[in-house]
């Protein structure tokens, strides 16, 4: 795959409770290439971590080396509606990320080739990751999530603002 890497890395989130997250922002503006967009849109939350720390300190030596990423918990909420779907985006402020999946129900994540010129977005690749799985991704590449009705995602989330997909491959 090009733009996500399934990564062998075990991170223990035994520890994160609930009551150690908080409500940090919610995405919902809909960006270019969700132009043409099918299912129904979805928002995503970032929830912040109190003992993100004990997290990021599970990382491989030579990524944190790299850089230091900040952590989060990223939910995609449970919506009755059909075909709900996270619409085509790239992550503001983030090069790439390591996702852990804390909750995981056959979501499929989808890359996309965005041409300026004709404004539209080709899918490329996708995957489907289950609970407990770690994948690498590259943001600032057009995806999107295709939901399940009524079923929440939530995965732990390593942002990397400075280091682009690629360096932090090598580095694991």
């Amino acid at each position: 795959m090009k733009y996500a890497t399934k990564l062998s890395l075990n991170i223990d989130t035994s520890s994160l409770r609930e009551e150690d997250l908080t409500r940090h922002q919610m995405y919902f503006r809909p960006q270019k290439y969700s132009r043409n967009h099918t299912g129904f849109p979805v928002p995503s939350f970032t929830l912040g971590i109190d003992n993100g720390d004990e997290f990021i300190d599970q990382l491989p030596t030579a990524l944190l080396a790299l850089e230091r990423p900040s952590v989060f918990v990223l939910e995609l909420p449970a919506v009755s509606y059909p075909s709900p779907t996270l619409p085509a985006h790239v992550d503001l402020n983030r090069t790439c990320g390591i996702n852990v999946y804390l909750e995981a129900n056959g979501e499929v994540t989808n890359f996309y080739t965005w041409d300026q010129e004709t404004k539209t977005a080709t899918f490329d690749e996708h995957f489907c990751s289950d609970v407990g799985e770690a994948w690498l991704m590259n943001t600032t590449v057009p995806h999107e999530v295709k939901m399940i009705t009524m079923k929440r995602r939530r995965a732990l989330t390593f942002s990397f603002t400075k280091a682009k997909y690629e360096e932090v491959l090598g580095a694991l």
